[in-house]
């Protein structure tokens, strides 16, 4: 199945965020009931972010060295402490590939998320816990998101270095070792510490010409890492890239 999802994981330096007036976290009325920022553990031992946006859309990345790494991604339907999810896709990193998912679970609103991943294909299952981030609550602003950065990119067609450069107006422009350019922008959401992302592939030498791509970003100040996944309408295609911000 050819079908992608793209995740990026920068290092940001925080040193050149503009000084906002009050950075502290500021809690807000919930949208979504399970909605936030949660960290935890998989099964198998990999870090996980996960990331429930405030129309119930998540996007969860997994990663641990030497195990797979990836996201799934989905849109949940969360009551009375359950939530479900049938549309969810694994992106594997590892495999360079997107397999059908499940996802159920548990969670208590700024709490805790715990699910169970089922693979229906192969029958198998992972699990992971996650405790909420009071993180999510602070202010997304696009000073703290300027800057160049330089890391790895991962597509069903290619791994390269990659350039990114965000203005403070929030454009965002990229250059591949290929040649592959692309543009985009990046807006703080109205809900949460997260950003709104798309980026739009140039002409050839690009393996995906004039393809739009659309997701979330997220800027972490205290280990100073910018963490977006999103992909195409129909999630066949994507990329990946984790890297780290240049100069101070």
């Amino acid at each position: 199945m050819n079908k992608t999802l793209i995740v990026v994981s920068l290092a940001l330096g925080l040193a050149a965020c503009g000084g906002d007036e009050d950075d502290r976290p500021h809690p807000h009325p919930t949208s979504f009931p399970a909605e936030g920022i949660y960290r935890g553990k998989t099964s198998a031992n990999q870090d996980i972010t996960a990331f429930v946006l405030d129309d119930g859309t998540y996007y969860i990345g997994y990663e641990a060295t030497p195990y797979p790494s990836g996201v799934w991604h989905g849109t949940m339907h969360a009551a009375h402490g359950s939530f479900t999810s049938s549309n969810a896709k694994d992106y594997s990193e590892t495999f360079r590939d997107i397999f059908d998912i499940a996802v159920d679970g548990t969670y208590a609103t700024r709490g805790h998320l715990n699910g169970t991943v089922r693979y229906p294909a192969t029958g198998q299952t992972a699990t992971f816990t996650g405790s909420y981030d009071k993180d999510y609550e602070r202010t997304p602003t696009l000073a703290a998101l300027a800057g160049t950065y330089l890391g790895d990119a991962t597509t069903l067609h290619v791994v390269e270095s990659l350039t990114i450069e965000i203005a403070a107006s929030g454009a965002i422009h990229g250059t591949g070792a290929s040649g592959c350019k692309f543009t985009g922008v990046a807006s703080p959401r109205n809900h949460g510490n997260v950003y709104d992302i798309t980026v739009v592939y140039g002409p050839s030498p690009c393996a995906t010409p004039a393809m739009r791509l659309s997701g979330i970003a997220y800027y972490h100040g205290q280990d100073r890492t910018l963490f977006a996944t999103g992909m195409n309408g129909d999630r066949s295609e994507g990329a990946v890239f984790r890297g780290m911000r240049q100069g101070h």
